[in-house]
């Protein structure tokens, strides 16, 4: 599976949010949008999940275009988890991963639902929880649960928006295993964090937005630490 974003931009209100953008996103691969608050990170992605359309160019995954899929062949291709995830009613836990599997409904998949839900509840740490509500949780568990929810899509594309802001330390450093498990086995995994340290060692490629442009898309083992800090606006890294 690639997503692929040709010369994709995105203006709102006169003002060009994301610049024209060419970027191929691999299968098997983890990388990670970093840049100042109102860089352009989230637009980024939401172009990618096709949460906005382009204002100009393309969004294609696989050579289709995001635009034209219906809302369920989309969410059989890429799964987003975005910074607001509040749900105001008390559904349990296992109500809430089994929304992952919606998309799957009636398809030869289906019958592999509570055994997908079993399992990502079970990696997410949160197979205890399965019968509590959602709103009684803590904003970690909560999260934990909608990364299992996301998961259970299986989607070959992951997109995760801030994931591991409500996330304490062994909370940050589960999730970085968890990418690097769903790249393994074959996911392109796409994460926006403020955390440039953890995404230096959890990440495969970086991509760097600056007023909304990309700076810098490089792989990990490459990137120039000063020119790093210069588009980030910190002295050092």
């Amino acid at each position: 599976m690639t997503l692929e974003l040709r010369q994709a931009g995105y203006e709102s209100r006169g003002r060009a949010r994301l610049h024209a953008t060419s970027i191929t996103i691999a299968s098997a691969s983890v990388t990670a949008i970093v840049g100042r608050n109102g860089a352009g990170k989230s637009t980024l992605l939401a172009l990618m999940a096709a949460e906005l359309r382009p204002t100009s160019g393309d969004v294609l995954v696989d050579g289709d275009p995001l635009g034209l899929l219906s809302a369920r062949d989309l969410a059989q291709r890429r799964a987003l988890l975005s910074q607001d995830q509040a749900v105001a009613f008390s559904f349990t836990v296992r109500d809430v991963v089994s929304w992952g599997r919606h998309c799957w409904s009636g398809t030869p998949q289906a019958h592999q639902d509570d055994q997908v839900i079993d399992a990502t509840m079970c990696d997410q740490g949160v197979t205890h929880l399965a019968t509590r509500r959602v709103t009684e949780l803590s904003g970690g568990e909560r999260q934990r649960v909608h990364l299992a929810r996301v998961r259970a899509q299986r989607a070959p594309v992951l997109l995760l928006d801030e994931a591991d802001a409500a996330l304490d330390l062994e909370g940050r450093h589960h999730l970085a295993e968890t990418v690097r498990v769903e790249a393994s086995s074959g996911t392109a995994v796409v994460l926006v964090s403020h955390d440039v340290q953890r995404m230096l060692i959890a990440a495969d490629r970086l991509i760097v937005v600056e007023a909304g442009r990309v700076v810098i898309d490089s792989p990990v083992a490459s990137v120039d630490t000063d020119q790093l800090a210069h588009a980030l606006g910190v002295s050092a890294l």
